[in-house]
């Protein structure tokens, strides 16, 4: 029997005709270093804090390395400043980082405590400790599989179906350090029959590592699940092709190369 394998595998506000600029920026700057012979030009970037006036113009707040707002401050034209300036989304002032990390590290302590209730079949202990990491990051990835789990051993299953369709919309799943638990929400995902949820996180997984021949093997299973055997074959022809010495998808694509035979 063929066994599945673990894969080696402040908010910006949106832009419309009624909603005012606020948020963070970015602005690429050519710098130039030393003199002489060794001057030399890079580039650089600044962050803005960009905040929309009354007037329509953008008022540009230069912020400091501990991500503040400085006294440097500018006011442009609207078409200045999407020429200049990029959305950073992403940006977290260091301050606010430094908080985060808390939050995470106490997160990861209860998803921690809560699986190993979990494994002593504690489940009223171990809800509690899933839930205390889900209240400090709710995209936990751990704590949300963790309760998943749960849920399935008390069988509960419309629940982990809830919180494992939840789990798949995460993006930080399919993260390296997630690729463990990103495998097993896979394995059960498919013997819970969510197999349309199942092939569209293996493609979420595949377009970040399309060069993971376990990735492309699990795949080929999870299309086998849906009866689709000709993208299967493809996914394990794919993983063959990433890795020769593959067994388990040279076995399993013969037995469909051949079933494509004989309804040829």
């Amino acid at each position: 029997m063929v066994q599945d394998f673990k894969p080696e595998a402040e908010a910006i506000d949106d832009i419309g005709e009624t909603a005012k600029i606020a948020g963070y920026y970015i602005e690429q700057v050519k710098i130039s270093l030393g003199t002489g012979a060794t001057k030399r030009k890079t580039t650089g970037e600044n962050i803005f804090y960009a905040e929309e006036l009354p007037s329509g113009e953008i008022k540009l707040s230069l912020l400091n390395m501990a991500g503040k707002p400085t006294s440097i401050t500018e006011v442009v034209e609207k078409e200045e400043f999407f020429q200049r300036c990029q959305p950073k989304p992403d940006f977290v002032p260091p301050d606010k980082a430094e908080k985060l990390d808390k939050f995470k590290e106490k997160a990861d302590r209860h998803a921690s405590r809560g699986n190993l209730h979990l494994r002593k079949k504690e489940y009223n202990s171990a809800e509690f400790e899933f839930q205390s990491s889900l209240k400090l990051d709710e995209k936990h990835v751990r704590a949300n599989f963790g309760l998943a789990k749960l849920h399935i051993e008390k069988g509960e299953d419309e629940e982990a179906k809830k919180v494992l369709d939840r789990l798949t919309n995460i993006e930080a799943l399919f993260e390296d350090e997630n690729k463990h638990v990103f495998n097993e929400v896979g394995i059960d995902l498919r013997r819970m029959k969510m197999f349309d949820q199942a092939l569209d996180s293996y493609q979420k997984a595949l377009e970040i590592h399309d060069k993971d021949p376990i990735l492309n093997f699990n795949m080929a299973r999870a299309l086998i699940d849906k009866k689709q055997w000709k993208p299967a074959l493809a996914s394990l022809d794919r993983a063959l092709e990433l890795q020769e010495d593959f067994p388990e998808a040279l076995k399993l694509a013969r037995i469909l190369r051949a079933k494509l035979e004989k309804r040829a």
